[in-house]
């Protein structure tokens, strides 16, 4: 036998690649065999192989593993003909090359009707045109058509064999409401017929196929006027379903005069029902995929503008020392440090968003204008705290806050100022050892009520003592045990790295964090600083 491969994107791309050779690579590659672009898919991630006079596949150790007629592959299997191996999102199919041939001849026969065959109930004419609708249905399906445009090819293939005057097909909404998403009508008018809710809810919620032979002596028809006063008596009606439940249902009516459906036409249309629902899906969840592409590439762009809006390089005075990182746990995150030089000043912040979405994100960009808005010229910490406190409550409907540390460093004396608005006031380490920064009122975040005041503490650093500020995406940093990083950890860190430059302290406590954490998630976003002022240098 003969073994070719038919890949399917999840695009609706098709391409068709015969086994040759002892060994054909699937990869992201562009010297692989077989190339599937997909950030999914490993450079190299399976292999075919022929191996003992028939072919094989194996996985190649890629990260995100191959799947195998639905299951991880985890060692090499042999291949036949209507296997299916899953790289990414495309699909691979094996298929027998002779019968793929023979199917490509049958596709080239003109399309048999009803009425070419006779409308035959039974018999070898009316079996031949089942079995060529079924055929054409699934060679759309394979095909590159959108959702829409499949949609009307059933109804198209159903009407040239079965010959209803009404068709539809009805598909449900990510809201649940089932709505009609393809019609068809034979002969003049436009107005469609509606079809009873009892029927609809029969077919959808039984998942079960409904064959009416006289609507007149059917209660399901019973108070449906619409179909009184337009003649229709006969309907066949199947559910579009799959594993996960039922998507939708194909519907088809005629009068009795016209066409009077049997079992043999309710079996039909069931297997159509059946070929439709996992195109239906399929299409639904490339929709769904390429929406949330679309997602990540605004994210990865959000991204990209928030870390543009941090520090590009730290201020430069003799004796100052000073180094920041910031970590979103997501694509974007609500923490943030700043930096404004004012003549002999020198002003910071640490601060921290309640939440991790993108309206942090955006809230924590006002908060950045705001603190360098205000910051120059100011009279003292408190009074910035305030001016932005004010801003930041103005109508927030939405009652967000945000807890930070505010400082301002006196170049020429080395004296500090700090507020601590809801946050932490941070740690002194030098080599004594880390400690609490003392003497520093706590005071309510901003944002949180437009009349709060703010008081400020005063601090001075020896020499070689570092002020380090952090926020809690450091200390609530998890473990896969579910164990928190802490505070004793992260003193710990800070008193190993005390007496190193503050940017050695600040990459030594924040690769602790990762070591600790050991590849879980983030919990929230980390954001460091550590600043060291030596005056006179």
């Amino acid at each position: 036998m003969t073994l070719r491969v038919q890949v399917q994107t999840a695009e609706g791309s098709r391409s068709d690649y015969a086994l040759a050779g002892t060994e054909m690579v699937i990869g992201r590659s562009a010297s692989a065999a077989i190339v599937i672009s997909d950030v999914r898919v490993s450079r190299q991630h399976a292999r075919l192989v022929a191996r003992d006079g028939r072919w094989w596949v194996e996985d190649l150790g890629a990260r995100n593993r191959t799947l195998f007629n639905g299951a991880p592959l985890q060692h090499p299997e042999p291949l036949h003909a209507g296997d299916r191996i899953e790289v990414g999102d495309a699909v691979l199919r094996l298929i027998d090359g002779a019968s793929d041939a023979q199917e490509s001849e049958v596709a080239t026969l003109p399309a048999p009707t009803a009425t070419t065959l006779g409308l035959a109930p039974h018999g070898h004419a009316a079996d031949a045109a089942r079995i060529w609708t079924i055929h054409e249905i699934h060679r759309a399906l394979a095909g590159p058509l959108s959702l829409a445009e499949l949609l009307d090819v059933i109804l198209a293939r159903c009407f040239d064999l079965l010959e209803p005057e009404e068709g539809l097909i009805m598909l449900r909404g990510a809201d649940g409401v089932v709505a009609t998403v393809a019609s068809r009508r034979r002969g003049p008018g436009s107005q469609a017929v509606a079809i009873p809710r009892r029927l609809v809810d029969e077919v959808m919620g039984k998942a079960q196929p409904a064959l009416v032979l006289d609507a007149a002596y059917d209660e399901r028809f019973a108070g449906s006027a619409s179909m009184v006063s337009s003649g229709i008596r006969s309907v066949v009606a199947a559910p579009i379903v799959d594993a996960e439940g039922t998507l939708g249902l194909i519907t088809l009516c005629s009068r009795l005069a016209v066409r009077r459906f049997a079992q043999a036409d309710l079996d039909l249309l069931v297997s159509l029902a059946s070929a439709a629902a996992l195109r239906v899906r399929n299409v639904a969840l490339a929709d769904e995929l390429a929406a949330k592409r679309v997602v990540e590439h605004e994210l990865a762009l959000a991204h990209d503008v928030q870390m543009s809006m941090l520090p590009r390089a730290m201020p430069v005075r003799p004796g100052l020392e000073i180094a920041a990182r910031l970590t979103p746990a997501r694509s974007v995150g609500g923490d943030l440090y700043d930096f404004v030089l004012d003549g002999d000043r020198l002003w910071f912040i640490v601060a921290d968003v309640a939440g991790k979405s993108i309206a942090a994100a955006l809230y924590m960009a006002i908060t950045r204008a705001l603190f360098r808005a205000t910051a120059r010229g100011a009279a003292g910490v408190a009074d910035v705290a305030a001016r932005m406190n004010e801003e930041l409550a103005r109508d927030n409907d939405r009652v967000m806050f945000v807890t930070a540390a505010l400082g301002c460093l006196d170049l020429v004396s080395g004296a500090i100022a700090l507020v601590d608005a809801g946050h932490t006031a941070g740690v002194v380490a030098d080599r004594d050892g880390v400690r609490d920064v003392q003497d520093v009122p706590k005071s309510m975040a901003l944002g949180v009520m437009a009349t709060a005041t703010y008081t400020e503490g005063r601090v001075r650093l020896q020499p070689d003592a570092t002020l380090v500020l952090y926020t809690d995406g450091v200390t609530d940093a998890r473990a896969t045990s579910g164990e928190m990083f802490g505070e004793a950890r992260l003193q710990a860190a800070i008193a190993a790295a005390a007496l190193d430059t503050p940017e050695a302290l600040v990459a030594a406590v924040v690769g602790a964090v990762e070591r600790f954490a050991s590849g879980a998630p983030p919990e929230d976003d980390l954001t460091m600083l550590a600043l060291r002022f030596r005056p006179g240098r």
